[in-house]
């Protein structure tokens, strides 16, 4: 290789390594979120199983930069305790609490 193509070469590779970030791409950001609370009183959020007191904490992690409107499908054996544990993180964390619908939570 000829000495001024392998600099042209080496050049480049140094300017894309420049330019490339190191960061991570920006966490997703939602507008609603819903949340399952079956008839074991167990909480779900996207297929994932979590404590229902954590909910918020949750929503946090997952997506830092969003503030979502969380719909709540509460099986009609769910106990009462669980959807105000839900209600309570939601409320807490300044998020809004949309419908009690589960077919609008379960899209």
């Amino acid at each position: 290789m000829k000495p001024a193509l392998k600099l042209a070469v080496i050049a480049n590779a140094l300017l894309l390594a420049a330019c490339s970030s190191g960061e991570p791409p920006a966490p997703r950001v939602v507008g609603e979120l819903s949340i399952s609370i079956d008839a074991n009183n167990d909480c779900t959020l996207e297929k994932a199983r979590i404590e229902c007191r954590r909910v918020a904490a949750v929503i946090r992690a997952r997506y830092p930069t969003s503030k979502p409107r969380v719909d709540i499908c509460l099986d009609k054996n769910a106990r009462y305790e669980a959807a105000v544990e839900v209600m309570n993180s939601v409320n807490a964390a300044g998020f809004a609490i949309g419908t009690f619908d589960c077919k609008a939570a379960s899209g």
